[in-house]
């Protein structure tokens, strides 16, 4: 099964804290690896656009500096990645979906600053990945649930709310999940 384009959401039996609460969209998977951007985690420190301009020595930027930078994954933590509408592309840009696109090309953070660029954006500084097998062995320890790709959920939902959000829209009540599942 291909998840490329799915949302990954953290069940409440998430092991590693570091994706606790995590929803993250599967930016490619196949049978040697899996790789996404968490895209509900600010950026340790509060990190925004502004500041990011600022020490990537881009300019002013020509659109809201206040936009927060997000935590993308543990991987190449320092790593500019863009997960984006598909509305501009570069020649590098990778094609998620029908709708969305990721660049990992500090050029597309610079017409971004400038006011060009795609027209929605979230900018991750490093991202997640999974060996072979590795993500499906936690599908089946219950770690992680899937679900189809919700626009709105990613470019227009406070990112404290996404978590819970994808829950509801698959109608689950997380108050009523246990802390931890067995198998039998």
């Amino acid at each position: 099964m291909d998840l490329t384009g799915q949302l990954l959401i953290a069940t409440p039996q998430m092991a590693d804290s570091r994706f606790a609460n995590a929803v993250i969209v599967i930016c490619r998977h196949d049978a040697s690896s899996t790789m996404g951007l968490v895209i509900n985690k600010k950026a340790k420190g509060g990190l925004t656009l502004q500041e990011l301009a600022e020490q990537l020595k881009l300019g002013e930027p020509q659109v809201a500096g206040d936009t927060p930078i997000y935590q993308g994954g543990p991987v190449e933590g320092t790593r500019g990645m863009v997960l984006h509408s598909g509305d501009h592309l570069l020649t590098d840009s990778v094609m998620v979906s029908d709708e969305i696109a990721m660049t990992a090309n500090i050029r597309i953070i610079s017409e971004i600053i400038n006011g060009g660029g795609p027209s929605e954006y979230l900018i991750t500084l490093g991202h997640a990945s999974w060996a072979e097998g590795q993500l499906e062995n936690e599908l089946k320890s219950n770690s992680w649930l899937t679900m189809p790709y919700a626009h709105d959920l990613v470019f227009h939902c406070l990112n404290s709310n996404q978590w819970q959000d994808c829950y509801t829209r698959l109608g689950i009540a997380t108050e009523h999940m246990p802390a931890s599942v067995g198998h039998a």
